[in-house]
């Protein structure tokens, strides 16, 4: 599985509980950041915060278990052009992932946009065989979108997952960050906590994540998706 996030912290809530729930289950997942998210500092001039967000970026992903890449774009200033969607396309070849998850287009946020672009544009790189790569041509079986608090402009919860198992986990990771330590204004911990906690109530488990899905053309064999995560995972 390979999680897309525009800034280092999207992943982790997009898919940090499902991540690791899936990693207890035997599941490979590589979390990719396409910027480190280093303007959102008060204080903090922007190549430190980098450093600072490297790092618990890190720390984070060792608590999901998770592999972690990094592209180290500018934030704010995320590109969509072919060149840096054949390198998210490189990405997908070289990992060959099953399942792909990133951020719905419905989207505040030009970052976030632009890296739901960047993963639907590299899945069609990496599809394509006549393109030049040092790895084979691969297609994920499944592109997801995650929940976001920024990006919910049309965003539909299709599929709820429980990811019980991987709460806790969740929790300790993210609190790498000092973004979940106040940082923010916004209550990042508490409002995802109880999203999943929500999503939860609504499929019979504990917590659950909500994802939304492109269309059937992309995802012709979505009923693959509970393949990775045990029977009765997709609903």
């Amino acid at each position: 599985m390979l999680v897309v996030g525009a800034h280092a912290f999207d992943a982790e809530v997009m898919a940090g509980p499902l991540a690791a729930a899936a990693v207890k289950r035997g599941a490979t997942v590589t979390f990719l950041h396409l910027t480190m998210g280093e303007q959102g500092h008060p204080y903090l001039v922007p190549a430190h915060y980098c450093v600072q967000k490297e790092e618990e970026a890190g720390s984070a992903a060792e608590r999901l278990g998770v592999a972690m890449r990094s592209f180290g774009l500018r934030d704010g200033f995320l590109p969509t052009d072919d060149q840096t969607a054949l390198e998210v396309g490189d990405i997908i070849r070289e990992l060959k992932p099953e399942i792909v998850i990133t951020h719905w287009h419905g989207s505040w946020h030009k970052d976030h946009r632009a890296a739901a672009h960047l993963t639907k544009t590299g899945i069609f790189f990496a599809g394509l065989p006549t393109v030049a790569s040092d790895h084979p041509a691969h297609t994920p079986q499944l592109l997801l979108f995650g929940e976001n608090w920024e990006d919910d402009d049309g965003f539909r919860p299709e599929h709820l997952v429980d990811v019980s198992d991987g709460f806790e986990a969740w929790r300790d990771a993210v609190m790498e960050y000092e973004l979940a330590r106040g940082l923010s204004s916004f209550p990042y911990v508490d409002y995802y906590s109880s999203l999943y906690r929500l999503r939860g109530c609504l499929r019979g488990t504990r917590h659950a994540q909500a994802f939304t899905t492109a269309s059937h053309s992309w995802n012709a064999g979505s009923g693959l998706f509970s393949l990775p995560f045990g029977k009765g995972s997709g609903r």
